[in-house]
């Protein structure tokens, strides 16, 4: 398989033995650092001007080390308080500048050390939500794979808390590739025919071409037909380049994929993207999908969404559809699929129809 240096590395936090060098922004801050230093038995090297200060490290007692140091910081303190690790006694050169970061951020990092392990064990599970055709609601059009971690116990991690340990802990490349191809494979073991919605974070896609490539070779290794894989963009409204996103949904149109906008209506941006992205499929936002039968606003939101996307050959699915009414009202405006746990909830293995 295609190698990424930065998407495939699962990097560690920090070296077993090391030095950690902080930068406090006041004096004040400094004694809370030397304070909490003191009251775990560990010496402090100072610069003359006390402006730097040092400690050596020997792992695991970093954790404890950070812990005790930081403890007493405010927040504006511990993102002010600027940081960098060092392995050994090496001391920073000019070309380290780069790497620093502030004690708040390597704390994060070190509280989410969890997560790179299950990276490296590959303790990624996927379920399965079905997607009905409108008229045909016995049987899914599609599966959307959603990705669930498994802890070192054997607990399910849901992907809120995958995806924040990952910003704190700088894995946003490796978690959302690692995902990609998790759900491809336990879709294709699960026995998932038909359709398939694969979610990814474009923010995590620094290069299209390399970035993909290797969810692509999983495709293929798992004898997919690219036509049936559709791959779904979330957290669009964190989208900062339109012009990236839309080199990203090319390069997987140019390879034989379809893609989907998740969270249509739930601001401006979304819509004011859908001339420039052109996706093959849009998905109504759930909030608007909410008692939409009851609510006169939303009502003239989805129907004129719905209309819009057929006007531009756009395929539409309403999510979160949770009542029979939210369900009839979708129906009577001609929305094309539907979601949600009236229909089906996710599950490890794809639907299938009740008898009888």
């Amino acid at each position: 398989m295609t190698y990424c240096e930065k998407c495939d590395a699962v990097p560690e936090i920090a070296p077993a033995n090391g030095t950690l060098f902080l930068w406090p922004p006041v004096a004040h801050t400094t004694g809370k650092i030397l304070a909490g230093a003191k009251s775990i038995g560990i010496e402090v090297e100072k610069t003359p001007s006390v402006a730097t200060l040092s400690i050596h490290y020997t792992r695991p007692g970093l954790r404890a080390l950070i812990d005790a140091i930081s403890g007493n910081l405010l927040p504006e303190e511990l993102s002010d308080t600027k940081a960098l690790i060092m392995p050994g006694a090496q001391r920073p050169e000019i070309d380290d500048i780069a790497q620093i970061t502030s004690l708040g951020a390597i704390r994060a990092a070190i509280g989410a050390e969890w997560l790179g392990d299950l990276l490296r064990d590959n303790r990624l599970n996927s379920v399965f939500q079905p997607i009905f055709d409108i008229n045909d609601l016995g049987k899914p059009y599609a599966h959307e794979c959603l990705v669930r971690g498994e802890s070192a116990t054997g607990d399910v991690i849901n992907p809120g808390q995958l995806f924040d340990a990952a910003q704190s802990a700088t894995l946003l490349f490796q978690l959302d590739r690692a995902a990609r191809a998790a759900n491809v494979r336990n879709a294709h073991k699960a026995g998932v025919k038909g359709n398939l919605f694969i979610n990814f974070t474009p923010s995590s896609i620094y290069d299209p071409d390399s970035c993909l490539r290797s969810t692509i070779e999983v495709v293929e290794e798992c004898n997919l037909d690219r036509s049936n894989v559709v791959f779904e963009v979330i957290e669009t409204e964190k989208v900062r380049s339109t012009a990236h996103l839309s080199a990203i949904l090319q390069s997987y149109r140019d390879s034989g994929f379809r893609v989907a906008l998740d969270d249509v209506g739930s601001g401006y941006s979304t819509l004011n993207m859908l001339p420039e992205l052109r996706p093959d499929i849009i998905k109504i936002d759930r909030e608007l999908v909410d008692h939409v039968d009851h609510d006169k606003f939303k009502q003239a939101i989805v129907s004129k969404l719905i209309a819009l996307a057929k006007q531009l050959d756009i395929e539409v699915i309403a999510e979160g559809i949770e009542r029979q009414e939210e369900l009839d009202f979708l129906r009577d405006h001609d929305v094309d699929y539907v979601q949600g746990f009236l229909l089906g909830r996710p599950a490890p293995a794809p639907f299938t129809a009740k008898a009888g």
